[in-house]
C-alpha cells in the first residue's frame, strides 16, 4: 500500500472519529443544560451543542429519502424492462403503483385504497404465518420429541388459539395475553438490547479506526 493510500485511510478515520465524537457529545449534552452550569443561559452555547446532532439527523433523513427514491426507481426500471417482454406480474406491479399514486394525489392523501389493499394482504400473510408455525411445530415434534419441543408446541397452540375471537376461549386468551406481555416482551427487549450493544460496538470500532474500511 502506498503512502498516499495510508494518508487517505488515516484522514478518513480522523473525519469519522471527529464527526462521531461531536455527534455523541451533542446528543449527550445538548438536552442536559444542568451539566454545563452557568453557560446554560447562553442561547448561542446551547445552540452550538445541539447543532451537530441536528445536522447529522437531517443528513440521515435526507440520505434515507434519497435511498428510498433510488430503490423505487430501480424497482420500476427492472419491472418496466420486464413489461416489454410481457411479464404479467410486472404489468400488475406497474399498474398498481400508478393507480396508488394517482389515487393518493387525486384524493389529497386519502388512504382508503391503501387500507383496502393492505388489510387483505396482511390477513393473507397472517394465515400463511399460522400455517408455517403449525408446520414448524409438527416438525419439531417429529425431530425432537423432548420437553423443549413440547413446550414450544404448547406455547404455539396457546398463542394461536388465544388469537381466535371466540368467547369459549377466554381462559386460553388470558394465558396468551400473559405470554405476549411477559416472556415475549422480555425477549423483544433482549433483542433490542443486543442490537443496541452491537451498534455501540460497531460505532466504537469506527471511531477508533478499527473498522476494516480504515485498514490497509
Amino acid at each position: 500500500m502506498s503512502r498516499t493510500q495510508r494518508i487517505g485511510i488515516a484522514f478518513s478515520a480522523f473525519i469519522a472519529f471527529a464527526v462521531g465524537a461531536l455527534t455523541t457529545l451533542s446528543l449527550l449534552l445538548g438536552g442536559r443544560p444542568e451539566l454545563y452550569g452557568e453557560l446554560a443561559g447562553a442561547p448561542i452555547f446551547a445552540h452550538l451543542l445541539t447543532l451537530p446532532a441536528a445536522i447529522m439527523a437531517r443528513l440521515v433523513a435526507i440520505t434515507s429519502a434519497v435511498t428510498i427514491v433510488i430503490g423505487i426507481s430501480n424497482l420500476l426500471y427492472v419491472h418496466l424492462s420486464r413489461v416489454i417482454r410481457g411479464a404479467f406480474f410486472s404489468i400488475v406491479m406497474i399498474a398498481s403503483f400508478v393507480l396508488t399514486i394517482w389515487w393518493y394525489w387525486s384524493r389529497q392523501g386519502d388512504t382508503s385504497l391503501l387500507a383496502a389493499v393492505q388489510v387483505p394482504i396482511e390477513s393473507a400473510l397472517a394465515a400463511l404465518l399460522f400455517l408455517s408455525m403449525a408446520q414448524g411445530g409438527a416438525r419439531v415434534l417429529n425431530k425432537r420429541a423432548d420437553v423443549w419441543g413440547l413446550l414450544f408446541v404448547t406455547v404455539l397452540v396457546v398463542v394461536l388459539l388465544g388469537s381466535l375471537p371466540l368467547e369459549s376461549l377466554a381462559p386460553v386468551r388470558a394465558w396468551s395475553d400473559w405470554l405476549m406481555e411477559i416472556p415475549v416482551s422480555a425477549g423483544a427487549r433482549a433483542i433490542l438490547l443486543g442490537i443496541a450493544l452491537g451498534a455501540v460496538v460497531t460505532g466504537l470500532r469506527v471511531l477508533l479506526g478499527q473498522d476494516r474500511s480504515y485498514r490497509g
